[in-house]
This record gives structure tokens, sequence and C-alpha cells, in this order.
């Protein structure tokens, strides 16, 4: 692979067929390959030409969104320089972007052949989706405590990694599992062949590796960043309500919140086995997305109902939180990134896929791109875009 990073990445993307058979080798090959610079600014829009995937139905009626696109009239301070935020578009890498200040669009833009139906992949947003699934199905009582057992819900985990895990340990990345989204696997062994097998040719599940992985520290103490831990989630929010997840999410959420286009999860396994992958594989609109980040700054509320309860809402995105290490910027509780000392909390996806949301001044930012894959400058120079963003009237 041509960057370095590619194949260890792709530990997270368990999207592979869901009914067909093992796809040839060209479309293997291709799937190894769409996260690279050189086709990420189209492949990151067009998932479903490349995987199998299952819809997400909207509703009846879409939530209305008013407001209209503004020039982008302020700038953003990046090692001491002011920066021009039109120009922070090509800088980071933007396929779309919204803002939306008190509930009205003050700038929509779309890129390389976007528009307003074009459907982007979230990554690691989906977490924090799955994140507001668990807190609806706690509101309905489906699930009874985050302190309950992985185990109480999925009893094949028994003798596994996760038994002795809880939910609030999986839901807060602390389960002590030896399976770090960036560790690197050496072509040949067993781990390497074992996640071929779930990434590539889609021959086994997502949750098949939940029994294979090891432990390497008790559950509860330390942060270690998986999407395992998601997909454990998935697994659980399923068996608790009874129903696949993707009949939950439909719904539950995706009506209730007034979606204006269906949504489709990547797929992960075939027949029987197929399911979503909660950790990573959620598409949908731009403006979708901009609903999601509205939901959770309105407390849980959109189309004048409560979707999920104040209550998550808070325990989720309100501080303090502690950082994920000593120094580290970022917090994270329950699927969603904090800002210790700052009301700001973020859905963040690889390669820069983001929902800002501050309620001090009532901003929702939506921002999909194709970041190359060792860039981090521009994950950190689109901080700095989100916080002046924040701060600009929108006029």
């Amino acid at each position: 692979m041509r960057h370095r990073n590619t194949f260890a990445v792709l530990t997270i993307l368990v999207a592979t067929t869901a009914t067909a058979a093992i796809p040839s080798k060209a479309v293997q090959d291709l799937r190894r390959h769409f996260m690279e610079p050189e086709v990420n600014a189209l492949t990151f829009h067009e998932i479903d030409k490349i995987f199998d995937t299952k819809p997400v139905p909207r509703g009846a009626r879409s939530t209305p969104l008013q407001g209209t696109d503004h020039p982008l009239n302020f700038t953003y301070t990046v090692g001491g320089k002011q920066i021009p935020a039109e120009d922070a578009l090509e800088r980071t890498f933007t396929n779309a972007l919204i803002i939306i200040k008190d509930g009205r669009i003050v700038a929509e833009r779309y890129r390389n052949y976007t528009d307003r139906q074009s459907r982007f992949l979230s990554m690691s947003m989906a977490k924090s989706v799955t994140s507001i699934l668990v807190g609806i199905a706690m509101d309905q009582g489906k699930i009874a405590s985050l302190d309950d057992q992985v185990t109480k819900y999925v009893p094949e985990l028994k003798g596994t990694a996760y038994d002795g895990v809880t939910l609030r340990n999986a839901i807060d990345m602390k389960t002590g599992v030896d399976r770090d989204d960036n560790a690197q696997l050496k072509p040949g062994t067993p781990d390497a062949a074992m996640r071929e097998k779930i990434l590539i040719t889609g021959e086994k599940p997502a949750s098949y590796e939940a029994a294979l992985v090891k432990r390497k520290a008790p559950p509860g103490q330390a942060f270690e960043y998986s999407t395992l831990n998601t997909t454990v989630m998935g697994w659980v929010l399923e068996r608790a309500t009874g129903v696949p997840y993707i009949t939950f999410m439909t719904d539950y959420l995706w009506k209730p919140l007034g979606a204006e286009s269906d949504g489709f999860w990547m797929m992960a396994g075939q027949g029987g086995e197929a399911a979503p992958v909660p950790g990573m594989g959620f598409n949908a609109t731009l403006r979708d997305y901009a609903r999601i980040g509205l939901l959770m700054l309105n407390k849980g509320r959109a189309e004048g109902k409560q979707i999920v309860s104040e209550r998550w809402v808070a325990e989720s995105t309100e501080g303090p939180h502690t950082p994920n290490s000593p120094g580290a910027a970022f917090g994270y509780r329950h699927f969603w990134w904090t800002i210790p000392g700052s009301p700001v909390f973020e859905a963040r996806g690889l390669q820069g896929q983001n929902i800002y949301v501050d309620p001090a001044t009532r901003t929702v930012i939506v921002k999909l791109s194709y970041e190359p894959l060792d860039n981090h400058q521009a994950g950190e120079e689109s901080q700095a875009f989100y916080r002046a963003a924040s701060a600009w009237s929108g006029r």
C-alpha cells in the first residue's frame, strides 16, 4: 500500500458483502484503496457503488431547514496567521460544509461533484448515532443500566475478552480489550487473515472478531479507542430491543427526526449474518447530519417531540469530562467527543468528518472531508475554523 497506515485503519472498516457472493478481485482491490487521497474525494460520497448497503428509510415528512448561504466573511488563526475562512474549504479537503445558527442555515457549500442529494460516509460519526440509539433504548427501558454486563445481553461473549465488561466500559472505550484501531498487523499472521475475511472478502461479520480478541488490561481503567467496542454495543442494542438495528433506528430516530432523505448503512457479513457496521458505516446527506447536530443541540428534541431524553444528551455531552490522557485536548463520553472546560461537543470521523455543536452560540457545523490519512494538520486547522465559525455572526 502506498500509504502505510491504510490497512491499519481499514481494521475499523468491516463493510463487506451483505448478501452477495465474495466480490471479484477487482472490487476487493478497490475496497483496499478507497480511502487513499488519489480517489477519496469521490469515493467518500459513492460508498453504495463500492460496498453492499441497506437503507434507513425517511418518513413521510421532513423537518424544514430555513436560511441561505452567505459568504464566509471571517478569518481564523493558524500558526499565528489569519486565514480567510473561504480558504479553509480547499486547505482542509472539504467536500461539503453547512453552518447553522439559531436553527437557520447561514452557509452551505458542496464541492467535488456533490450536491444536496449526495450521501456521505460518516466514518466514526456513526458511533455517535449508535450512542443516540442506546439512549433511546434506555429511555424505553430496553437497556436497564450502563452498569449491566455485556454478557447479560450477548451471552455468546461469555468466556471471551468481553466477559466482565460493562456497557459503560464499552461506550466509553475502556474495555481493556486488545483491539486498538491503529494496530499494525503483519501480513500472513492469523489476525491479518481474519481482518481480510471481515473487511475485504466479506466471509465473516464484524461481530466475529469480538470472540477472538484477547484482553490486555482490566475493564474500566484505560481509554483506548476501538471500533470493535461499538460493534459490540450494536449487538447489545439488537438483543435488548429485539429488533434489527436498522429497524430500530428507522422507527425511533430517522423518521421522528424528520430526515429529508433515506440514509444507508454499509453491511458486514453474508446472508442471515449480515448486519450494519455501527461504528463507522452510516451514510447520509449533509443536511440530515445537521439534523442530528440540531437534535443534540436541542437536548434531544425534534419536530416538537422528545426523541431521546434530555438526561441522556446531558450525560453524553456536558462536562467536565476527564481528558483521555494527561494534557489531551479532547475528552470522550458515550461515543461523543468533548472539550474539557468548554460546552462544545462533536461527532468525529476519520479523515475529517465532523458534527460540531456549540451550545453557547447555538451553532451546528457539519463538515464532510477527504483528508489524507497522515495529514493531522488539516484536522487541527479544521478545529480552528470551527471555533471562528462559531463566533461568527453568520451575516
